[in-house]
């Protein structure tokens, strides 16, 4: 039986310009754009506000079977729906991604609990499963985590083939990025100290780079496609660049703490704001920031990671590293990059839903507004802002270091596959109604 969905009277993006429309969906899928009076079996009121295709976030923490306290997918995909995400990416936390039983544990809790679309990135890639990308590729896994540092470093003997196996199953080696000997130097010299500020000193650009032009070299001779996570200094994206101009088959992405706060920053937040890759400076923000806008950083990402009290309130250097970020995501960079003049609109659209959406393979099925594009859709309040604060955001965690924070953008309206989740900055989609987007994946 058809179902039809109407949202009129929103801003339809047109480049950089936008143009006052309606959106017909049918069965899912957009089915026609334009002035017309569309008909439907629903109609949702847009108040002339801005809509742009539902973020992509593919590198989050989400859900973890020994880590339930940190996240899960309920809190997880409420708290990305009010971000204007419609699909998560699950990025491994502690447990190994490496094989078919753990793959379903993960798609059974998704397909239970999460509001929004959701898929799974494989991992950590190391000498004794590197073989398992074939498996799990062929069940719709396009994306797997390889690190260079500890906890889960690759060992030297495996990343090649580990990199093989990447380019011949068409998959996408991500990389955490931060070379293991300058860390463990650099922390010898500043493990004698307690501030937080000597934690994110002991973890240095330089580190970051080395570690992704070796990556990067890698796999150029291999012909592999690998993403750099997490960017967070300019060192670290002129190391991309460079590799760009070798032709290697390199994208990133860059996430709102490092465009936002700086190493001196954390000494007011302590432990809160430890996370890794570290902070880093002014200047390291500015070149993230310009990375977006002019295209050498193609992916605006969370790395949600959050954990309870406990686990933050320890020593600087047992403390758990990472924050809820799932919430701030489309609002933040609506506020801090278009209203800022930071990013055009179309570059935010860009960053957010479709180059996630390309790097997944499934551009423009998802990230676009078009006829024939699945109904993932994220109108904007742009009027009056949302306060970020803990008591009432969607984590599982009771704090968040965004706190106080003045966001405009927080979803009127969000829209999964043609369905409802968030209507006039209320929940009222329920669980189950998104998609595995591996099941989309050629």
């Amino acid at each position: 039986m058809t179902r039809t969905l109407v949202i009129r009277n929103v801003k339809i993006p047109y480049g950089d310009s936008v143009v006052e429309g309606n959106i017909l969906i049918e069965n899912g899928l957009i089915k026609s754009i334009g002035k017309k009076d569309y008909r439907g079996d629903l109609v949702v009121d847009g108040e002339h506000q801005l809509v742009v295709p539902g973020g992509i976030d593919i590198h989050a923490h989400v859900y973890d079977p020994e880590y339930v306290e940190n996240e899960d997918w309920k809190s997880g995909s409420i708290a990305a729906a009010y971000g204007g995400l419609t699909t998560i990416v699950d990025m491994p936390l502690r447990v190994y991604v490496d094989n078919l039983s753990v793959l379903e544990l993960k798609l059974s809790e998704a397909r239970r609990n999460s509001y929004i679309n959701y898929g799974i990135t494989g991992g950590f890639i190391n000498k004794h499963n590197y073989k398992s990308i074939r498996e799990l590729r062929m069940k719709g896994v396009v994306t797997f985590k390889f690190f260079t540092c500890r906890p889960f470093k690759i060992e030297e003997e495996a990343l090649g083939f580990a990199l093989e196996e990447i380019k011949r199953n068409n998959a996408v080696a991500i990389f955490h990025a931060e070379d293991d000997g300058l860390i463990e130097y650099w922390e010898s010299k500043y493990r004698a100290y307690s501030e937080i500020t000597a934690y994110h000193s002991s973890r240095t650009p330089t580190a970051e780079a080395a570690a992704i032009l070796r990556a990067g070299l890698y796999a150029l001779d291999i012909g592999a496609r690998i993403h750099i996570a997490h960017l967070s200094s300019r060192l670290g994206l002129d190391a991309v660049k460079y590799l760009k101009k070798l032709g290697v088959r390199v994208t990133s992405e860059v996430c709102p703490h490092h465009l936002y706060f700086t190493k001196e920053d954390s000494a007011r937040y302590g432990n809160y704001l430890k996370l890794a890759p570290t902070l880093k400076s002014r200047e390291d923000i500015e070149a993230l920031w310009q990375g977006l806008a002019d295209g050498s950083v193609e992916v605006y990402a969370s790395d949600n990671a959050p954990a309870p009290r406990r686990l933050k309130e320890v020593d600087t250097w047992r403390a758990w590293g990472g924050i809820p970020n799932l919430e701030i995501m489309g609002p933040f960079l609506y506020t801090y990059g278009v209203l800022k003049g930071r990013l055009s609109l179309s570059r935010l659209i860009d960053v957010f839903s479709r180059n996630p959406a390309k790097v997944l393979g499934l551009y423009p099925y998802i990230g676009e507004i078009s006829a024939g594009s699945r109904a993932d859709l994220y109108i904007l309040e742009t009027r009056k802002p949302r306060v970020i604060k803990a008591e009432n955001h969607h984590h599982k965690v009771d704090w968040t270091p965004w706190e106080g924070l003045e966001l405009y953008g927080a979803p009127l309206h969000l829209v999964v596959g043609g369905e409802i989740v968030i209507e006039k900055g209320e929940l009222v989609g329920k669980p189950g109604i998104g998609v595995y987007v591996g099941d989309l994946i050629k």
